[in-house]
C-alpha cells in the first residue's frame, strides 16, 4: 500500500481553535469511514499561552492511522499556527495459526453470548448493537480475568476480515465458506442484500421493502441495506446466524442465509473477532516527542 501523502490541513480556518475541534477534515473523511480522538495541551508564559492540539484518525476499512499536531499562539491562532503530520500503515496480515487462536480465544464465547440472547431486545433493538454489547461485555469479562479482550467493532468492521463476496451468478459462490474457514462466533456484515426463497407448497411471510414484512404465498424475500449478525453455524452454502431487527423485527432470533442459492444482489462480508492488540488503541500522541 502505498504511503500516505500529507493532507490538507486548511489552517486557515482555525478548526483546531474549536472545543470539540472540527476534526477528522472533510478530506479524511473522503477516504471512506473513520474514528478519531483528540488531546489537548498547553504551555503559559508571562505574555501568552501556547496551546498544543494531537489529533489522530484511523481508516476503518484500511486501519492505517494518521495523526497530526498543531501548535498556536493564543493570542494569534491564524498568525503563529504550525502543523506536523505523521502517517502510519495498516498493521500486519494475521496467519492462519493467528486466526486459528483467535477463533479459540473469543469464538464460541461470542457464539454463546448471542444464542442466550435469542427471544429478547438488546439495547435499542438495532442489528448492530447486539454485537456490540457482545464485544463490550465480553471485554469486561477478558479483562478482569488478565486476558486480552476482542477488539471492538470500528463502524461496520468486526476485527480482521477473512471473507468478502458479491451476489453470485448460479452456484459461483459455492463452497466459499469452507474455503474461507468461516466459523461459529464470527460475524457476517450485509450491504444491500437481497435473499430469495422459494416454496411452492405453502404461504409464508414476504420480506417486501427494506426492513418490512408482508404477506404472500410461495416466495419469501429478505432486503436488508446494512445488516450486521454472528455466525452460529455453517451449513454448506448457508450460513446460520443470530441477528437482531431481522426476521424478529426488533428482537433477537435466528435465520439462515443462503449464499449460493438464495442470494440474489448485495454483498457479504465475514469478520474474525481478534484481539484488541492486533489493531492497537488509537491514541492521540506525539510517539518519539520529548
Amino acid at each position: 500500500m502505498a504511503q500516505q501523502q500529507d493532507f490538507d490541513l486548511a489552517l486557515h480556518t482555525k478548526w483546531f481553535t474549536k472545543e470539540p475541534p472540527a476534526f477528522p477534515l472533510p478530506c479524511m473523511k473522503a477516504l471512506g469511514p473513520c474514528t478519531s480522538t483528540y488531546n489537548w495541551f498547553w504551555e503559559q508564559d508571562f505574555t501568552d499561552t501556547t496551546k498544543t492540539l494531537i489529533c489522530a484518525v484511523r481508516w476503518t476499512d484500511t486501519k492505517a492511522i494518521t495523526k497530526v499536531r498543531v501548535k498556536w499562539k493564543r493570542s494569534n491562532p491564524a498568525g503563529t499556527v504550525t502543523a506536523e503530520q505523521k502517517h502510519y500503515p495498516a498493521p500486519a496480515p494475521l496467519s492462519e495459526e493467528d486466526l486459528d487462536k483467535a477463533h479459540g480465544l473469543y469464538g464460541a464465547t461470542i457464539a454463546t453470548w448471542a444464542e442466550e440472547t435469542v427471544g429478547t431486545t438488546v439495547g435499542d433493538g438495532e442489528c448492530w448493537t447486539l454485537i456490540h454489547r457482545a464485544l463490550l461485555d465480553l471485554a469486561s469479562t477478558y479483562r478482569q480475568y488478565g486476558k486480552e479482550p476482542p477488539l471492538i467493532s470500528q463502524g461496520r468492521s468486526h476485527g480482521y476480515p477473512i471473507l468478502s463476496l458479491t451476489a453470485p451468478t448460479v452456484g459461483s459462490n459455492s463452497g466459499l465458506l469452507q474455503l474461507a474457514d468461516v466459523r461459529r462466533g464470527d460475524i457476517v456484515e450485509l450491504k444491500s442484500a437481497h435473499f430469495q426463497y422459494v416454496k411452492e407448497e405453502e404461504p409464508m411471510r414476504v420480506r417486501g421493502e427494506w426492513g418490512k414484512w408482508q404477506k404472500g404465498a410461495g416466495e419469501k424475500n429478505i432486503r436488508l441495506s446494512h445488516h450486521t449478525a454472528v455466525v452460529k453455524g455453517v451449513e454448506g452454502d448457508t450460513v446460520v446466524v443470530v441477528e437482531q431487527n431481522g426476521s424478529v423485527q426488533g428482537g433477537v432470533g435466528v435465520e439462515r442465509y443462503d449464499l449460493c442459492g438464495a442470494m440474489r444482489r448485495g454483498q457479504v462480508e465475514v469478520y474474525r473477532v481478534v484481539g484488541e492488540g492486533w489493531e492497537g488503541a488509537l491514541v492521540a500522541d506525539w510517539e518519539g516527542d520529548e
